[in-house]
C-alpha cells in the first residue's frame, strides 16, 4: 500500500502471519493489522520463530481493538508509538486508529549473542559454523588430535534461517563456545560420508539447573527451544529443503518434542532425517513420533552402555545391570576434571574397544576392564 506525502520507510503493507502452518487464535475486531517498510526491514532480519512472536503479540492488540487489556489501557482516543515488549527481547511501537493498527518500529531489547557473551545471558538462536581443519573424532584418532577437536570448528555466526544441508541440537550444561565445536563433531560423526563443511546449530543455552526442568517440560509440556526447531523443521519442509538433523543429549529430548509438536498440526516432514546420541528421550516415543512424521531415522540408539542419560533418564534401560554401571561412570559424565574422550557421554560412541582404549589412555584400567568384559547379555541383546 503506498503512502502519498510520506518517505518511503514510512509505507504500510499487511502484516500477515510469516508460518500460516503456525496459526493463532486470536480474534480479529475487524481493524486491519499494518507495519510500515521500515519495520518489516527489521523483521526480515529475524528468525522465523521470533517473527511469529512478534506476529502473535501483534494479533492480541487486533483481538481488543487495540485498546484493551493488551494494550494496557482502555484509552479510546487514537494512541502515538505505544510500546510492546515480545517474547525473545523484542518491543515494538504501535498506533491506533478507527481503521487500523499500525507496527511503526522495532528494536532488539537484549543483546546479540556470541561466544564471548556469559553463559547465563545467552539466548537461543541459529547459529551458522565452518569446518576449520581437517581433524575428526574416529576410531584411531591420537591423543594430540582430541586435543584440536575443539578448534576443528570455527566461530559461530548468527543467522535468520538454515542454509545449510546439516542441522544439530545440543544439550544441557552447553554454553555455545563448546556447542560449537562438540555439536560439530556429533553431526560429522553421524553424516561421516558427507564430511560437512559447515552446519547450523539450533542453539539450546544453558541455564545451570534448570536445564533439568527443561527436560523435563519437554517430557511433559513444550519448552520455547522445542517450539524454535518444531518452527525450524516445518519452514525447512516448506521450502523443500531435505536436512540432516543431529542431536546429543538433552537434544534429543527437545527434537522428540518438536517433531511432535509438528505432528500435532498434521504437517509430514518426509525427506528429513535425523541422528540422536546419547539422548535423554525415551527411544520408543521418538521413534513413533518420528515414523508418524514420516522423517528418516538414521541413528538413534549410539550409546555408551555406562552412559546415565538414555539408560536411566531416557528411561531406556533400568536393568540392575545397567543402573550400577551407570552410578559407576556418573563422575566421568558430570566431573569438572574428567578427560573429555573418557567420558562415556560427551563424544559419540564409536565401539567398546574404542571406549575401552580411552579409558586406559586416561589411568582408568579397573573401569576400561569392567567395560572390556560385558557380555551381548549385559547390552541386553541376547
Amino acid at each position: 500500500m503506498q503512502n502519498s506525502n510520506l518517505p518511503a520507510q514510512h509505507d504500510l503493507i499487511p502484516f500477515e502471519n510469516p508460518l500460516p502452518s503456525w496459526g493463532a487464535s486470536q480474534k480479529y475486531t475487524g481493524k486491519k493489522l499494518m507495519i510500515t517498510k521500515e519495520a518489516h526491514t527489521f523483521m526480515r532480519r529475524l528468525n522465523t520463530y521470533e517473527k511469529i512472536k512478534v506476529y502473535h503479540e501483534a494479533l492480541k492488540l487486533v483481538s481488543d481493538g487495540g485498546y484493551g487489556w493488551n494494550s494496557k489501557g482502555f484509552r479510546k482516543e487514537p494512541m502515538f508509538m505505544r510500546q510492546k515488549m515480545c517474547p525473545g527481547g523484542i518491543s515494538f511501537m504501535y498506533s491506533v486508529n478507527p481503521e487500523m493498527i499500525v507496527i511503526n518500529r522495532m528494536r532488539l531489547e537484549r543483546g546479540v549473542t556470541d561466544i564471548s557473551t556469559p553463559a547465563k545471558e545467552q539466548q537461543m538462536g541459529l547459529f551458522e559454523i565452518e569446518r576449520t581443519s581437517g581433524v575428526r573424532w574416529r576410531e584411531g584418532i591420537t591423543e594430540r588430535e582430541i586435543s584440536m577437536l575443539e578448534s576443528a570448528w570455527g566461530t559461530p555466526r548468527p543467522v535468520p534461517t538454515i542454509n545449510t544441508e546439516h542441522v544439530a541440537i545440543n544439550g544441557m550444561s552447553n554454553d555455545l563456545k563448546k556447542a560449537r565445536w562438540l555439536m560439530g563433531v556429533h553431526m560429522d560423526t553421524a553424516y561421516w560420508n558427507d564430511n560437512a563443511k559447515a552446519y547450523t546449530l539450533v542453539y539450546n543455552p544453558t541455564r545451570g539447573k534448570l536445564d533439568l526442568f527443561e527436560c523435563v517440560q519437554d517430557k511433559v509440556s513444550t519448552s520455547k527451544v522445542a517450539e524454535l526447531l518444531a518452527v525450524m523443521l516445518i519452514e525447512s519442509q516448506q521450502k523443500g529443503a531435505k536436512r540432516k538433523w543431529t542431536a546429543h543429549s538433552q537434544g534429543g529430548i527437545i527434537l522428540t518434542r518438536a517433531v511432535e509438536l509438528v505432528n500435532m498440526r498434521g504437517i509430514r516432514l518426509d525427506g528429513q532425517r535425523v541422528s540422536i546420541h546419547a539422548g535423554g528421550n525415551h527411544k520408543t516415543r521418538a521413534e513413533n513420533a518420528f515414523k508418524q512424521a514420516g522423517i528418516t531415522i538414521d541413528e538413534i540408539r549410539r550409546d555408551h552402555p555406562n552412559d546415565l542419560v538414555p539408560n536411566l533418564a531416557g528411561m531406556n534401560d533400568l536393568s540392575p545391570g545397567a543402573f550400577w554401571r551407570s552410578i559407576c561412570s556418573i563422575l566421568l559424565v558430570f566431573g569438572d576434571k574428567r578427560p573429555v574422550e573418557a567420558s562415556p557421554h560427551t563424544l559419540p560412541y564409536l565401539s567398546r574397544e574404542s571406549a575401552v582404549r580411552h579409558l586406559q589412555m586416561n589411568g582408568y584400567h579397573k573401569k576400561a576392564e569392567k567395560l572390556a568384559k560385558l557380555t551381548m547379555k549385559d547390552f541386553g541383546l541376547s
